[in-house]
């Protein structure tokens, strides 16, 4: 089989435990792309903390995307935007009363990449790295500072493993029109319903001309299921989940040890 498009994650994926690109993913992808191969970097970041990655491995112009936001966005390297899913007003200002109910840590991201919370004693250290990840800032605002169309790419509640291990059931009745994810250590996301990677996956493909059959997809966490389970290869992380595994056409090494590289350099 012929790939024309890869679709691939970020952390603990594509970056090591280093937040880096080894030299022989970096090759690999560059070969890809000397090749013709779509490379296309989709992560549940935004596009502020995905640039420079892409930029990195010559991944540029407008004729070159990235997925951001979990699948809420996809966007060329321009920045200019051809697919936007988000949640409104509305559902932002319910979810902050329900989690200042619960006492549960929290932020949501706006379209731009900007993180928000309104906790002004306590800021819980995900909602830091995030924003600090994000390269994008931390907002403290209350929702009444913002204007009424003011709107969210994704909802995030934060917490360490056994916190969010103990509130996810809860969490998923209770936002059951939604799209619930644990997106990596520390962070349990709420998206619109039916926005995925796997969704972003197909609507970019379909936008290229190019069949599911010919994407490979590699991953490691479970927002990165739906996008495996698509694409005519799904690749799985040595070190992702098993539900990953499950699903999954085959098993690269892990992220410290080129996995992403070694996987191109096996089917591409």
């Amino acid at each position: 089989m012929t790939y024309k498009l890869i679709a691939i994650d970020m952390d603990d994926t594509l970056l090591t435990s280093a937040k880096e690109i080894s030299v022989k993913n970096k090759e690999m992808i560059q070969r890809a792309l000397e090749k013709g191969v779509k490379v296309v970097l989709c992560s549940g970041r935004p596009h502020a903390a995905m640039y420079d990655y892409a930029k990195s491995l010559g991944i540029t112009g407008v004729d070159s995307y990235m997925i951001t936001n979990g699948g809420a966005i996809i966007e060329n390297m321009d920045g200019v935007i051809s697919y936007c899913k988000t949640l409104n007003n509305d559902f932002y200002r319910s979810f902050v009363k329900f989690v200042r109910e619960h006492d549960l840590p929290y932020c949501v991201l706006d379209i731009q990449g900007n993180t928000y919370t309104s906790a002004t004693e306590f800021v819980d250290d995900y909602t830091v790295a995030m924003a600090f990840e994000n390269n994008r800032g931390l907002c403290i605002r209350e929702p009444e500072e913002l204007s009424r169309n003011f709107e969210i790419t994704k909802a995030v509640i934060n917490g360490n493993e056994q916190r969010l291990d103990d509130v996810t059931e809860f969490i998923n009745k209770k936002f059951s029109d939604y799209f619930v994810v644990r997106t990596g250590v520390g962070y349990l996301e709420i998206f619109p319903n039916n926005v995925n990677k796997g969704e972003a996956v197909t609507h970019l493909a379909a936008q290229l001309g190019i069949d599911l059959s010919e994407v490979m997809a590699i991953g490691d966490r479970d927002n990165d299921i739906s996008m495996l389970k698509v694409a005519g290869m799904g690749v799985a992380m040595d070190n992702a989940t098993s539900g990953v595994k499950s699903v999954s056409d085959y098993v690269t090494t892990d992220n410290n040890h080129d996995g992403v590289g070694n996987a191109i350099e096996e089917f591409i």
